[in-house]
């Protein structure tokens, strides 16, 4: 019976010692983050925040209309499209033109204000400086959402095209679009908890780590003239530009640069160039921006991150792509409008 009960004690003292330690490390985790961002728990945070269960089932998740919540220290919120943009103007005003981005967080504006995103910066800009004639408006809906790839951008494109009506589609695409994306599970204590949610990412990190496999072999892979991963993502961007086609509307892609390297000599570009000519060939007009983005910030990365732990553009990443852009636009005119200036 002694023995019985020292293991029953033995049992219970480390089973409370567990606990205890788990809600100090909880604790202390919550503290810190209260006077520290750390890009993982943010990203915590937003899927708890912004994100909820696609009702449809149809994608994983999708962004909570009318939300809105501080991230990575600045204010997001999301429109009743669940865009990050101001609330559709219904009916459109005569001499408006309309554009809806797609993408993913980069798009979305993760970690930079409202007024900072490209979206935002590229619609004052193109409305400020009347560069298509004074009789012309332009609003651009922003429905770039974090973790989402070519399929589930495709999807949203259905979804929003019937009410949005643009007059022009751009799609920010992004080197991991390629990656498929799984329906994936609620679970609440990565929901509730931040230290787990924390040690849940470091986890994953450690296993990529120890797949012994950086990160551009695991995107050459992706993109392997075989890889079945890569010809669904060409078959998405083929219907969203048959979907376009058959509406009238112009679509062109932008292929934003991983940031982490922005080396003259990196083997993304190849990459890139791929993507590319790919797109190129289904009769899209794209713009490759890693060369604009490599001639600016190549020499210091660093300077176009957030912070040291999280490597989205800031806002100074996001005025490169607003000018990238409108420049875009005055060169190609996709939506045939008289130009007003040559002023680049």
């Amino acid at each position: 019976m002694t023995r019985k009960r020292e293991l029953i004690f033995g049992c219970i003292f480390i089973l409370t010692a567990t606990v205890l330690t788990l809600a100090l490390g909880e604790l202390a985790l919550r503290l810190i983050t209260a006077r520290k961002l750390i890009y993982n728990i943010e990203m915590v945070k937003y899927a708890k925040a912004l994100k909820m269960r696609d009702p449809r089932g149809i994608v994983s998740h999708v962004h909570r209309p009318g939300s809105s919540a501080r991230l990575m220290g600045v204010e997001i919120s999301l429109n009743s499209l669940g865009n990050r943009a101001p609330e559709l103007l219904e009916p459109k005003p005569p001499g408006t033109e309309r554009i809806l981005v797609l993408g993913s967080s980069i798009t979305m504006g993760w970690g930079v204000s409202a007024d900072s995103v490209f979206t935002a910066v590229a619609e004052h800009r193109l409305n400020t400086e009347k560069l298509f004639g004074p009789d012309v408006t332009f609003e651009i809906q922003n429905a770039g959402i974090g973790n989402y790839n070519t399929v589930f951008q495709h999807q949203l494109f259905l979804d929003q095209f019937p009410r949005v009506r643009p007059d022009m589609v751009l799609l920010h695409y992004f080197i991991s679009d390629v990656q498929p994306r799984s329906m994936g599970h609620d679970s609440p204590l990565l929901k509730h908890s931040l230290l787990a949610a924390f040690c849940y990412d470091r986890f994953g990190q450690f296993k990529f780590r120890q797949q012994k496999t950086d990160l551009f072999t695991f995107y050459n892979q992706l993109y392997a003239d075989d890889s079945d991963a890569w010809k669904i993502t060409r078959e998405h961007i083929a219907a969203l530009r048959d979907s376009c086609r058959a509406a009238g509307v112009s679509f062109e892609i932008q292929i934003i640069p991983d940031i982490h390297d922005l080396a003259p000599g990196s083997p993304f570009a190849a990459l890139y160039a791929k993507m590319e000519t790919a797109f190129t060939a289904l009769g899209i007009p794209t713009t490759n921006t890693f060369p604009t983005f490599q001639k600016q910030f190549g020499a210091d990365v660093t300077s176009l991150w957030i912070q040291a732990d999280d490597p989205h553009p800031n806002a100074a990443g996001h005025v490169l792509m607003a000018d990238i852009f409108v420049n875009q636009l005055i060169r190609e005119n996709p939506l045939h409008l008289p130009i007003a200036t040559t002023k680049h």
